[in-house]
C-alpha cells in the first residue's frame, strides 16, 4: 500500500485525510494534520513517506474492529488487516467478484472498473443514455447502444463502442457517486470543494459534471461504520490507478 500512496497527489491526501479523521473511529487526526501540512510546505519525500505510512497504518486499523485492532497492539502484532484484506472486504459489500491473482494496483483498477459496469447495467435505459449524453455521447447514438446492448455491458464493449475519455468519465461519475452515498453529500462537497479551491487542475480531472452529478446520490445505511471510511478510501485508490499523471502536483 506504502507505493500506491506514494504515487498520490497533494489534493489525492488531502481527500484521504479528509475521509479519515472523524469522531466515529480512533484515528489520530492531529498527526495526519501535522504531516500533511509538512509535506505540504516543505514537499520533502520523507515527508511524503512518513505520512503515507500514517495514512496506511490509520486504512488498515479502519479495516479491523476496535476490539481486533487492539488485541493486535498487545499482542505486538502489526495492528489492523493487510490491504489486501480491506480490498476483499469492500468486494464483497460491492458484491464483486476479483481475479486475485492480480497486484494490489490491478486489483484497485478491476474492482471500480467491475463494479461501475455492474451499475450502470442496473441503471434504467433512461438514465443510461442520459449519462452517456452527459459524458459527450450524441443522443441518438447513445439510445442507439443502449437498445442494442439489451443490458449487458461488459468492459470490452464499452470500449467498442466509445473512447476512453467516455469510459474513464462514466466509472467516475458512478465511483463517486458512490463514494458520496457512503461519505454522505455534506461531507463529499466539503472535501471536494476544498480540494478545487486550493487546486483547480484537479477538478480536471475529474470532471465538473461528473463531480456535481454524483453530490446528490442518496446515502447508503451500513451496519459497520468503518465502511463508510474504507470503501470511499478503497473506490478513491482505485480511480487512481486510472490515472494517468505522475506523483508530482500539476
Amino acid at each position: 500500500m506504502q507505493q500506491i500512496l506514494e504515487r498520490l497527489n497533494t489534493p489525492d491526501y488531502i481527500f484521504l485525510v479528509g475521509t479519515i479523521s472523524g469522531a466515529v473511529n480512533l484515528s489520530d487526526d492531529r498527526l495526519l494534520t501535522t504531516l500533511l501540512s509538512r509535506y505540504e510546505n516543505a514537499g520533502a519525500e520523507e515527508d511524503r513517506a512518513a505520512l503515507c505510512r500514517a495514512i496506511a497504518s490509520e486504512v488498515r486499523y479502519l479495516g479491523s474492529s476496535d476490539m481486533a485492532y487492539a488485541f493486535r497492539r498487545l499482542s505486538g502484532r502489526a495492528p489492523g488487516v493487510p490491504f489486501r484484506e480491506i480490498i476483499s472486504d469492500v468486494a464483497r459489500v460491492l458484491k464483486v467478484r476479483l481475479d486475485w491473482m492480480g497486484t494490489d494496483e490491478e486489483l484497485l483498477q478491476a474492482l471500480v472498473t467491475e463494479y461501475a459496469t455492474a451499475q450502470f447495467a442496473e441503471m434504467d435505459q433512461k438514465d443510461q443514455q442520459r449519462m452517456l449524453e452527459e459524458l459527450g455521447v450524441d443522443k441518438q447514438r447513445a439510445a442507439s447502444f443502449v437498445k442494442r446492448s439489451a443490458g449487458v455491458f461488459a468492459p470490452p464493449l464499452l470500449i467498442e463502442a466509445f473512447n476512453a475519455v467516455v469510459i474513464e468519465g462514466l466509472i467516475k461519475k458512478i465511483i463517486l457517486g458512490t463514494i458520496a452515498r457512503f461519505l454522505g453529500s455534506e461531507l463529499t462537497r466539503k472535501l471536494f470543494t476544498f480540494i478545487v479551491g486550493r487546486f483547480p487542475w484537479w477538478i480536471g480531472w475529474i470532471g465538473p459534471a461528473v463531480w456535481a452529478g454524483s453530490i446528490g446520490w442518496t446515502v447508503v445505511d451500513l451496519q459497520g461504520p468503518a465502511y463508510r471510511k474504507t470503501i470511499p478510501i478503497v473506490l478513491y485508490l482505485g480511480l487512481c490507478q486510472l490515472r494517468s499523471e505522475g506523483p508530482e502536483d500539476a
